[in-house]
């Protein structure tokens, strides 16, 4: 449950029980993160760019053909070095919703911390 804010007060107030629907938008991705980087805004808010890290992808491979003019192995590389991390979002955050978002982290670490100890992983 949501942390009590004025419009969920309101809400409250209102009825007893609510419908929500939720709504994937066109352009819905489900992202693979390997770290965060970020700050705070000028205006206050938290400004966190999820990212994926990995190898870079060479630009170009030369590889050895086998006799039986299969690929073989490879002789060189061009490309970058290190490591690439590709920032796949950024989101900004007001502090209320930083608070929401960091009590639902919070309690689906311990859940997942629960189950591991417990031989589950679900």
């Amino acid at each position: 449950m949501p942390k009590n804010t004025k419009a969920t007060r309101k809400v409250k107030k209102a009825r007893q029980e609510i419908e929500l629907h939720y709504l994937k938008r066109n352009n819905y991705r489900s992202f693979h993160v390997d770290g965060v980087f970020g700050g705070i805004t000028p205006r206050g808010n938290i400004y966190m760019e999820l990212f994926l890290e990995r190898g870079p992808t060479p630009k170009k491979t030369i590889h050895q053909v086998n006799d039986d003019g299969l690929l073989g192995k490879e002789v060189s590389r061009e490309g970058k070095t290190g490591l690439i991390r590709e920032i796949e979002a950024g989101l900004i955050l007001d502090l209320a919703t930083a608070e929401i978002v960091n009590d639902w982290l919070a309690k689906k670490i311990k859940t997942l911390k629960t189950a591991i100890s417990a031989g589950e992983n679900k």
